[in-house]
């Protein structure tokens, strides 16, 4: 999924726009945005449903396993319908075929959030976040490799026809993994009491909402930079083929965040989840500060190193960010849903981040320069990434390691 995702949306999305809109477009970042944030409205609703139904589904062989592989056969058939739009088409019909393609996604997403708990001692669960961060990353290089090596600016033919490849084979190894046999739901389906089932009382389960609040400021910070990156290089840095440049930067960044993800799995375990994801914030919101120096002097060498450690910070967040969000589950036997909304909190920034950064850049750009335009955007995303580092303190966890941390950071 990761490989597809930390590609096709900051990379292969923005190209494709590009050639619809014709290179003399003054509202590229705009549409951009705009477009990001349609597919991921749908994103913001069928994840969680996906995760509650998969909650109810009764199945001997595991209830998420259909959902996985309804999911991801849709993705793959949406995946290569983007590759008609390389000579060329409709803007609408553009912004149709993301939207599809961000519904199976999230049809898996939103199943194989309840998997993990499923699947995972709670024991075991800071462990596992580690490494199924370590997989996200790996997914990432792989994708950024695969599209440095195949896709050329209004060629994504090839680079879809791998990502089939690799969604197939992963699908392949996830469901030949045993899922616990699932009852489903003990009461017959009502619209009603599944609809107020997402409705989690804040005062019973505050850590769940501050959880929530916290990672949706940061995945503000977040996607108002990654979906600009493209432009960023090529508008202010003056990269020539930035769709080269791009992946090779974020693979490589991806590289130093395996050991990052490994380490702040260890540092977690020893001084509690809450304070590695505030110090990974802060250094996420100070790296976007650098984007903002380069911007009054653009140099490609300048970036390279703080794509590395932003990706480095980035990964350590992740590794620790999903054993976190289950450390705060308001119940294991609906996990697929909590997670689900949880999830919420990933997309509903792919909505609002893109959306409003790319629209704010449009009209910097024209306004005063493109310079000017990413300066204004990036301090924004540092300030998100700063309010989630200063927040993150407000969640109090039961176990240990969490409670001497919370204890050293009130003083």
């Amino acid at each position: 999924m990761f490989a597809q995702w930390l590609t096709v949306l900051p990379v292969i999305l923005p190209d494709q726009v590009g050639h619809l809109l014709g290179p003399a477009s003054a509202n590229r970042e705009g549409w951009i945005g705009s477009i990001a944030a349609a597919g991921a409205v749908v994103a913001l609703v069928v994840a969680p449903l996906a995760g509650a139904f998969s909650d109810r589904l009764r199945s001997a062989r595991g209830r998420r396993r259909p959902f996985l592989i309804v999911g991801v056969l849709g993705s793959c058939l949406s995946l290569l319908s983007l590759t008609v739009f390389d000579s060329g088409g409709s803007i609408q019909l553009y912004i149709v075929a993301i939207i599809n393609l961000q519904l199976w996604w999230n049809i898996v997403s939103g199943a194989y959030a309840g998997l993990v708990p499923d699947v995972v001692p709670e024991r075991e669960q800071a462990t596992a976040s580690g490494w199924l961060n370590v997989m996200t990353i790996a997914g990432t290089i792989a994708g950024n490799i695969l599209v440095a090596a195949t896709f050329r600016s209004g060629h994504a033919a090839t680079a879809m026809v791998c990502f089939v490849v690799i969604s197939l084979a992963c699908l392949w190894l996830t469901v030949s993994i045993p899922e616990p046999p699932s009852a489903g739901a003990g009461d017959r389906f009502r619209l009603g009491p599944f609809l107020r089932s997402f409705l989690i009382d804040p005062r019973e389960h505050r850590n769940f909402y501050w959880v929530l609040v916290t990672r949706l400021l940061s995945n503000m910070g977040v996607w108002s930079v990654l979906t600009f990156l493209l432009s960023y290089l090529q508008d202010v840095i003056g990269v020539a083929q930035p769709e080269q440049v791009l992946p090779m930067l974020l693979g490589a960044g991806a590289i130093f965040a395996i050991p990052a993800s490994l380490w702040g799995v260890r540092l977690a375990d020893r001084h509690g989840i809450v304070p590695i994801v505030r110090l990974a914030s802060w250094i996420m919101a100070a790296t976007v500060i650098g984007y903002v120096l380069v911007a009054m002097r653009p140099s490609l060498f300048l970036v390279a190193p703080l794509v590395i450690v932003y990706a480095a910070a980035y990964g350590a967040y992740q590794a620790v960010d999903w054993a976190l969000a289950l450390k705060v589950l308001p119940g294991r036997d609906a996990a697929g849903k909590d997670m689900g909304i949880w999830h919420v909190s990933m997309v509903l920034p792919q909505i609002l981040g893109p959306a409003g950064t790319g629209w704010l850049i449009t009209w910097a750009k024209s306004a005063v320069s493109p310079p000017f335009a990413y300066v204004l955007a990036f301090v924004l995303a540092a300030f998100w990434l700063s309010l989630a580092a200063a927040l993150v303190g407000r969640i109090r966890l039961a176990d240990p390691a969490g409670a001497r941390a919370n204890e050293a950071s009130n003083g």
